[in-house]
């Protein structure tokens, strides 16, 4: 009976997946106003608690062993070629984007400051995003950016890898079932791949996206979590919580298993998840505790009742949860004590469930959805938690290993393949040394703002810059010291005052020259700390314009700064 459940609980996930998306769908494939987001929440959280309450009692493995059929290579050739298309996709919006969230632009700041041997906790300001910032999470979010920022990495690619997990698992599991001659399942593991694939697709979540660095976590939590790993299963959570303290909403479900499992061991299953949540957060704490209390526990709920909250109660700016609605209708003062009321019915229903001997799992990501439907921060995102964790038990269950070892070895080689397989992509996307000839068709990609229409004057063609200020798109493969030349007109003759620009490289200064009249390369020397492996954005800055019908040279009334027919990034002379 639970075969033939699994199948339908995987559908299931398939749509609550696409209900959470159904807005950004709606608009994507009919051009139409979303819906209303109280129909939203509404049927997320019936398909929610169908999900749960349906949950398969039994094994999900089954029998006979996998074998590589011919079905079983199709099912390969499918998953393989969806999750090619998804890498290519979000890498190319890597390159080609800048971040449009904060919360990448305050990882970014804080993991240099860390490597500079400050305190990351503190308020930041940069120069893509001038205002003040501070990081609410914990050291297992950002820690593995500081990877990325050592080696000049965007640290998108990190985000990438993480998006890339979960539906490579279902890709996986949609090979097991297809071996083991499962249609049924084989199609609903494929299901959910595609509708995970698609959400993170729609949302472009690429370009905001910091919590996919620990997606990962959640699979090996649940695969403990079902092979009875109690203290494997506490640090892991530990792990999780040391990230994203809104992962604290699984804490009372997770020991109410654990007691219910094996009471006698529930004291040492909360000294690991207490040691490990302490020895994350220690250092820091021990660093600055003021600063960390600040970031991580009071800066959130401040920006959410100074900024958040005024634009969530206008009509129209709708977010799924109830938390909105109330502040629609002025309620602002039931906002905490609906969440306290709810949560408190989350668990007592919970535990009626553990008691019975159901799967926690299940009852653990009904507490999150629950936190994050009456959260004061109601923020998109939250939901992909939720969601993943539900995958994550069902392919812990379906793909359970017997014991701690191979789970943790296949569970890093994955790991691996998927960001060597992000790399090879990135270099497909990108040349570690790219060249930019205006007039051809991919220029326009290039330039990104400030430049007027390609032009020619029989000789070469070329674009004016238009105002005091222009900016360009270098993607790169490489982070690699570089010279950047520009082949250039001054506007201004020689008995002008010369054209002053000045460069920044990703914000950095990698030049302040002057332009002489006539056309002329300049060169710009770009140190290897200026570049990162995707986007870069190259801005240039001009003392003065020129317009020719102002000084009696023409009928062209534009403020032109200069004119570019061509940009080259060369390997750096030394």
């Amino acid at each position: 009976m639970s075969r033939a459940r699994g199948p339908l609980r995987n559908v299931a996930l398939s749509a609550s997946i696409l209900v959470f998306a159904w807005p950004q769908l709606s608009v994507a494939t009919r051009g139409a106003a979303p819906p209303s987001y109280p129909l939203v929440t509404a049927a997320l959280t019936l398909v929610m608690i169908a999900i749960v309450s349906g949950w398969p009692r039994g094994d999900d493995r089954a029998s006979p062993p996998p074998s590589i059929r011919r079905t079983a290579r199709l099912a390969i050739v499918i998953a393989a070629a969806a999750i090619a298309i998804a890498v290519y996709r979000w890498t190319q919006l890597m390159a080609w984007l800048p971040y449009q969230a904060d919360i990448l632009i305050v990882i970014r700041e804080a993991t240099r400051r860390f490597l500079n041997g400050r305190n990351p906790y503190a308020t930041y300001r940069s120069y893509d995003a001038p205002w003040e910032m501070a990081m609410p999470y914990g050291p297992v979010l950002w820690g593995p950016f500081v990877l990325a920022q050592q080696l000049r990495f965007d640290l998108r690619v990190v985000t990438i890898v993480g998006e890339l997990f979960a539906p490579a698992w279902c890709g996986a599991a949609v090979v097991v079932a297809a071996s083991r001659r499962r249609w049924g399942a084989a199609a609903s593991w494929l299901s959910v791949m595609g509708a995970l694939l698609v959400a993170l697709d729609v949302q472009r979540f690429t370009l905001i996206g910091h919590t996919p660095v620990y997606w990962p976590w959640l699979l090996l939590f649940a695969v403990m979590v079902v092979s009875g790993r109690w203290t494997g299963a506490a640090c892991l959570l530990g792990v999780l919580v040391a990230a994203r303290t809104t992962m604290v909403a699984v804490i009372p479900v997770f020991l109410m298993a654990a007691w219910r499992a094996d009471r006698r061991r529930l004291s040492s299953t909360l000294l690991a998840l207490t040691l490990t949540i302490c020895a994350a957060l220690a250092p820091f704490v021990l660093w600055d505790y003021r600063a960390v209390w600040d970031s991580m526990i009071l800066s959130y709920p401040r920006v959410m009742r100074a900024a958040v909250w005024p634009v969530l109660a206008r009509p129209g700016m709708e977010t799924i949860g109830v938390t909105e609605w109330l502040l629609e209708h002025r309620r602002e003062s039931l906002v905490a004590p609906v969440q306290i009321v709810v949560m408190f019915a989350a668990y007592v229903a919970a535990w009626v469930a553990i008691v019975r001997w159901r799967r926690p799992l299940p009852w653990m990501a009904l507490a999150l959805f629950t936190f994050s439907m009456t959260t004061l921060y109601p923020v998109q995102y939250l939901y992909y938690d939720v969601l993943l964790l539900l995958v994550s038990a069902a392919l812990a269950e379906m793909l359970a290993f017997p014991q701690a070892g191979p789970a943790v070895t296949t569970w890093t080689l994955s790991l691996i393949v998927l960001a060597f397989v992000v790399w090879v992509t990135l270099r497909i996307v990108a040349a570690p040394f790219p060249q930019v000839v205006v007039g051809d068709r991919s220029a326009a990609r290039h330039l990104l703002n400030g430049f007027a229409a390609g032009e020619f004057d029989g000789t070469r063609h070329f674009a004016w810059i238009v105002g005091n200020e222009a900016r360009i798109v270098l993607p790169r493969s490489s982070a690699s010291a570089a010279d950047i030349v520009l082949s250039t007109e001054s506007p201004f003759d020689g008995h002008q005052p010369p054209q002053r620009m000045t460069a920044v490289l990703n914000g950095a200064l990698v030049a302040e020259t002057t332009i002489p009249a006539g056309w002329h390369q300049i060169r710009i020397p770009t140190p290897r700390r200026a570049w990162w492996i995707g986007f870069n954005e190259l801005r240039l800055s001009f003392s003065s314009t020129l317009s020719p019908r102002d000084v009696g040279v023409g009928d062209d009334s534009r403020a032109l700064a200069l004119a570019i027919s061509r940009i080259d990034v060369f390997e750096r002379r030394q």
